[in-house]
């Protein structure tokens, strides 16, 4: 017996890539703890089964969103330039995408995946340092200290890691004085600036640190 309403979203012209495009809107409009399959079906105008007929389960979904996200991000062409100027490109590439998709990109930060877009977005990364000519393994120690600090400080800016927010003035002066009250003299010298937070200036401070530590290792000044 076929189950009610499981082939209208065959009908529909319902596709597992319309499926995850719908919750990828859906997600960055309405956040992923309020994500749901059943509520993805209303969206889509079908019963919950149907949505069996592309996807296995929930999990497999968010597997496919970040799949979706991370596939929707355009790398720079590794042709020209220096590799410096590569990794801040590709930098920018990526903290573009998860601007653009504040609420579902956590999920690629997130979610283990071996898709052919993670493996693409691995390889574009090693090719920013390929002309360093390192070995295997330093190469690995390299991209991995770059994707903790990409996804460090893009959880951070998007608010699901330790971060202050918006504040208007008086709310940064209070937390300026709170931090000072400890009397420790390194928290009060930087009370300011620790009850304060600016993305754009703390995202390109990390990069280029990151960038002048591995050309000072390599000898590439």
């Amino acid at each position: 017996m076929t189950a009610r309403g499981a082939g209208r979203g065959r009908r529909l012209g319902l596709t597992r890539d319309k499926v995850i495009a719908a919750a990828v809107a859906m997600i960055d409009r309405d956040g992923p703890d309020a994500f749901s399959l059943r509520k993805l079906a209303t969206e889509l105008g079908i019963e919950n089964m149907s949505l069996y007929n592309h996807i296995p389960n929930k999990d497999a979904l968010l597997d496919g969103v970040a799949e979706a996200v991370l596939a929707g991000i355009v790398f720079p062409e590794q042709r020209g330039g220096t590799w410096q100027e590569r990794i801040r490109a590709h930098a920018a590439a990526f903290r573009a995408a998860a601007k653009q998709h504040p609420k579902a990109f956590p999920l690629v930060l997130t979610r283990p995946t071996q898709s052919p877009a993670a493996l693409e977005a691995m390889r574009s990364t090693l090719a920013c340092f390929d002309e360093l000519r390192l070995a295997p393994e330093e190469v690995v120690h390299v991209l991995r200290s770059y994707t903790a600090f990409m996804v460090g400080s893009i959880m951070r800016e998007l608010g699901y890691a330790i971060y202050l927010g918006t504040m208007d003035n008086d709310q940064v002066q209070q937390r300026t004085e709170a931090i000072a009250a400890s009397g420790d003299p390194l928290l009060t010298a930087t009370a300011p600036y620790l009850a304060d937070s600016d993305p754009d200036t703390e995202f390109q401070y990390g990069l280029e640190l990151l960038i002048s530590g591995l050309a000072a290792r390599v000898g590439d000044s």
